[in-house]
C-alpha cells in the first residue's frame, strides 16, 4: 500500500483529482452567479411583471366599480340585478387581490438579496391596504344598489365613492412605483451579476489554468530532473567515470530505478576493482571475459592456431647472486613492467611470469588471428628498444654506481595449433595455452644461446607476419621431442629498417648457409668468414663457421642440412 502512494501514477492521478476539483469548484461558482442570475430573471418574469398587470387589472376593476356606482346613481336597476353585478365585480377584485399577494409573496421567495425581500415583504401592507379600501368600495356597491336612483342618499354614496377611489388608486400607484423602482433595480442587479458571473468564471478559468499549469510544472520538473541527473550518470558510466552516484530525491519508481542504477554502478565499481585487483596477476581481458561470460567457450577449451612468446634474462643467475633478495626483487619487478607494457599494447596475454621469464601468447578473440604474428614481432622489437632505456635505469634500482650487471634478454617466438583454455584443478587454474607450438616457442628462446642470437622466430610466424618484417634465415632445427625440422629466422626489424651493413651481412650469411645446406663446407666457411668480416661479432656466423669446420674434419655419412639439437 505504501508504495502505491509514492507511485508515479498517484501523483499524476492526484494532478488530474486537484484540476478536477478545480473545475468542479468553477462550476459550482459558476452555477451558483448564474442561479442568483436566473433568480432574479424569474423574480421579474414570474413575480413583479405579472403583478403589475395585475394591479393594472385591479384599477380596472376599482374604475368599472366606480362606474356602477355611478350608473346606479343615475338611472338606478333592480336590487336583485344590482347585487349580481356588484359580487361579480368584488369576486373579481377578491381574485385580483389574492393574485397580486400571491405573486409578491413568490417574488419575495425568489428574491436573491436581503433588501429585496424587506421591499417586497412592506408590499404587503400596502396590498392589505388595497384590499380594506377595495372592501369598502364593494359595500359602497351593495348600499348604491339600495338606494333609489337620484336620491341623497344616492349622491352621498356616490361622493363617498369617489374618496374610496382615489385612495385605492393612491395606493395602487404607490404598489406600482415601488414595482417599478424594484424592477429598475433588478435589472441593474441582474447586469451586474451577469459581468459579475463572466469576471468570476473568467477568473476561476485563469486561476485554475495557472494552477494546473504550476501543478503540472512542479511534478514534470520532480520526474524530469531525476531522469536528467540519470542520463548524466549513465553518460558518465559510457564514458568510463564509475567515481559518482545520482542522488535519490523520491521514493517513487523514478527512485527504484535510481537506487537500481547506483547499486549497478556499485556493481561495475567491484568488476573494476576486480579487474584491477586480479589484473595484477591474469590479464584483464581475460578477467573481463571470464566475469561477462565472453570468453566461457574459450574458457572451456578448444584448438586454435596461437603465436606464442618466451623470454629470459641472460645470465639472471650470476646477477641474483650479486644483490640482495630485495634489489633482485625490484629489479625483476621494474624488468617485467617495462617489458610487459609492449605485449599488452600489441593485444598479448601475458600468461605467467616464470623466474625472471616471461611467456605470453597471441590468440583470438583477444588479438586478430590474421595480425597477430606480426603483433607478437612488433612488441618482441619495441622491447628490445625499451631494454635500452632500462638499462640506463639500473644503477638507481640497484643503488649501484660500479660492477653494474649487464641486463640482456632471449626471445623466442613461434606460431601453430594449441588448445586454449582454463587449466588446473578445481581448487585453482590458470587461463593458457598447451600443444608442441608452446614447447617450440620455449625451445627457440634457448636456442638463442646456440646461435648467439637474441630474437628467433619460427617458419610459420614468418610466414603470417609476411614482409612486414625484415628476417635472416639462421638454419633448419630439428628440437628435442619433435622430430619434423623447422626453419628458424633471426628478427631484425620492420620492413625497410635494415641499414646496408647489416643487408650485406644478411646476404653473405644466406649464401653461406646455401652452401652448408648443400654439403659444401669450404664455399661455406667462406662465406661466413666474409660475414664476419663485416660484423665480427656476429653470432650466428661465428656458430656456423665452427661447424662448418666440425663438419668438413668429420663429415657425416648422410646430410640433409638439418641440424638437431639434443639438448633442451
Amino acid at each position: 500500500m505504501a508504495s502505491l502512494f509514492r507511485s508515479i501514477s498517484i501523483k499524476i492521478f492526484g494532478i488530474a483529482a486537484g484540476l478536477l476539483a478545480l473545475m468542479i469548484a468553477t462550476s459550482l461558482v459558476s452555477a451558483s452567479l448564474t442561479n442568483q442570475v436566473h433568480r432574479q430573471l424569474r423574480t421579474l418574469s414570474e413575480s413583479l411583471v405579472p403583478l403589475t398587470m395585475t394591479l393594472a387589472d385591479l384599477r380596472s376593476n376599482m374604475l368599472t366599480t366606480r362606474l356602477e356606482i355611478a350608473r346606479q346613481e343615475q338611472v338606478g336597476a333592480p336590487p336583485a340585478a344590482c347585487r349580481v353585478a356588484a359580487a361579480k365585480l368584488s369576486a373579481e377584485g377578491d381574485r385580483l387581490i389574492v393574485q397580486a399577494e400571491a405573486l409578491r409573496a413568490l417574488g419575495a421567495e425568489l428574491a436573491v438579496l436581503e433588501r429585496n425581500r424587506l421591499k417586497l415583504a412592506r408590499l404587503e401592507g400596502l396590498i392589505e391596504a388595497i384590499d380594506d379600501e377595495h372592501g369598502q368600495l364593494d359595500a359602497l356597491v351593495l348600499r348604491q344598489c339600495a338606494n333609489p336612483s337620484g336620491s341623497d342618499a344616492a349622491r352621498l354614496v356616490n361622493a363617498e365613492a369617489d374618496s374610496h377611489v382615489a385612495e385605492l388608486a393612491a395606493r395602487t400607484n404607490a404598489v406600482s412605483a415601488e414595482i417599478s423602482t424594484f424592477v429598475a433595480e433588478g435589472g441593474r442587479i441582474v447586469e451586474q451579476n451577469q459581468a459579475l458571473a463572466a469576471r468570476a468564471n473568467l477568473a476561476l478559468i485563469v486561476a485554475s489554468a495557472l494552477v494546473g499549469l504550476l501543478l503540472a510544472y512542479l511534478v514534470a520538473r520532480g520526474l524530469t530532473r531525476p531522469i536528467i541527473r540519470l542520463q548524466a550518470g549513465a553518460r558518465a558510466v559510457q564514458a568510463g567515470d564509475l567515481s559518482s552516484a545520482v542522488p535519490v530525491t523520491s521514493s517513487d519508481e523514478i527512485g527504484d530505478v535510481t537506487t537500481a542504477f547506483n547499486e549497478m554502478v556499485e556493481g561495475l565499481r567491484s568488476r573494476e576493482r576486480i579487474k584491477e585487483t586480479f589484473g595484477q596477476y591474469v590479464d584483464p581481458r581475460v578477467v573481463s571475459g571470464l566475469i561477462s561470460g565472453s570468453t566461457q567457450s574459450i574458457a572451456a577449451g578448444e584448438k586454435q592456431v596461437a603465436t606464442l612468446y618466451f623470454s629470459d634474462l641472460a645470465g639472471f643467475t650470476s646477477i641474483a647472486e650479486r644483490l640482495a633478495p630485495s634489489t633482485v626483487v625490484a629489479l625483476v619487478n621494474a624488468y617485467f613492467t617495462e617489458m610487459s607494457r609492449p605485449i599488452r599494447e600489441h593485444h598479448g596475454i601475458i600468461d605467467k611470469y616464470m623466474g625472471d621469464g616471461i611467456m605470453a601468447f597471441w590468440v583470438p578473440p583477444f588479438s586478430d588471428a590474421s595480425t597477430q604474428a606480426l603483433e607478437a614481432c612488433k612488441a618482441a622489437l619495441i622491447q628490445f628498444e625499451r631494454l635500452e632505456v632500462f638499462r640506463a635505469q639500473v644503477p638507481d634500482i640497484i643503488g649501484l654506481r660500479r660492477d653494474i650487471p649487464q641486463i640482456a634478454m632471449r626471445v623466442g617466438i613461434s606460431t601453430g595449433e594449441v588448445v586454449v583454455g582454463s587449466i588446473g584443478s578445481e581448487i585453482a587454474r590458470s587461463f593458457t595455452v598447451m600443444g608442441d607450438s608452446v614447447n617450440f616457442g620455449s625451445r627457440l628462446e634457448g636456442t638463442n644461446k646456440v646461435y648467439g642470437t637474441n630474437l628467433l622466430i619460427d617458419g610459420m610466424t614468418r610466414d603470417r607476419a609476411g614482409a612486414a618484417i625484415e628476417v635472416r634465415e639462421i638454419d633448419l632445427l630439428a628440437v628435442v621431442g619433435r622430430n619434423e625440422p623447422s626453419r628458424v629466422f633471426e628478427l631484425a626489424g620492420l620492413a625497410g629498417g635494415l641499414s646496408d651493413t647489416t643487408q650485406a651481412l644478411f646476404d653473405a650469411y644466406a649464401d653461406g648457409l646455401s652452401h652448408y645446406r648443400s654439403g659444401a663446407w669450404m664455399k661455406a666457411e667462406k662465406a661466413f668468414r666474409a660475414a664476419l668480416a663485416i660484423v665480427p661479432t656476429d653470432g650466428p656466423a661465428t656458430t656456423m663457421l665452427a661447424r662448418c669446420r666440425q663438419l668438413r674434419a668429420a663429415p657425416p655419412a648422410e646430410w640433409d642440412g638439418v641440424w638437431r639439437l639434443t639438448g633442451k
